[in-house]
């Protein structure tokens, strides 16, 4: 599996709250959002909760102020993720 990055973001209005979208360049599979969520467990923001969908990643930011830093934040999640598939391959 080639390693997943973000390919773009952008927010939207779901239900009267702000959600942060992170494009993916690819699917992940189940293992990797495993990955990402354990590596987000322990951010100041509720990485471990974002939800996917196709090449998608949806995360709650407490503000719209806070995108800068989530970005930033998922962008390690990614990396630590990415790590953990290469490191756990068969």
């Amino acid at each position: 599996m080639r390693p997943i990055t973000l390919g773009g973001f952008g927010l939207e209005e779901e239900g009267g709250s702000l959600v942060a979208v992170m494009l993916l360049n690819a699917p992940p599979g189940l293992r990797w959002i495993e990955f990402f969520r354990a590596r987000g467990r322990y951010s100041s923001f509720d990485v471990a909760a974002a939800r996917s969908l196709r090449n998608q990643l949806r995360i709650k930011p407490p503000r719209r102020e806070d995108l800068g830093d989530l970005i930033q934040t998922v962008e390690r999640c990614i990396e630590g993720a990415n790590l953990d598939m290469e490191f756990h391959a068969p």
